[in-house]
């Protein structure tokens, strides 16, 4: 039967989970035809520092994201 997993950050409160574990499990029972019982979720809480988007940590402060991105890259010897 189906099973969910979500990833977000750390921080949300059990109301939260709780409402984001019944909508998915509401809409996943009726577009599979199966009963809610049927349908497992897992939520997982990230921390930001174990986040990562577009090479950043999703814990980097806005002033460091400048810093980062104007640093040399690595080019593997080809011309930029």
């Amino acid at each position: 039967m189906p099973v969910i997993s979500v990833d977000w950050w750390k921080g949300n409160d059990r109301a939260r989970r709780q409402e984001l574990v019944g909508e998915l499990t509401a809409c996943v029972s009726r577009i599979a035809g199966c009963p809610e019982e049927a349908v497992t979720v897992i939520v997982r809480d990230v921390d930001p520092g174990h986040w990562g988007k577009g090479g950043l940590l999703a814990d980097t402060p806005p002033e460091a994201d400048a810093t980062v991105l104007s640093a040399p890259q690595d080019t593997g010897g080809q011309q930029p």
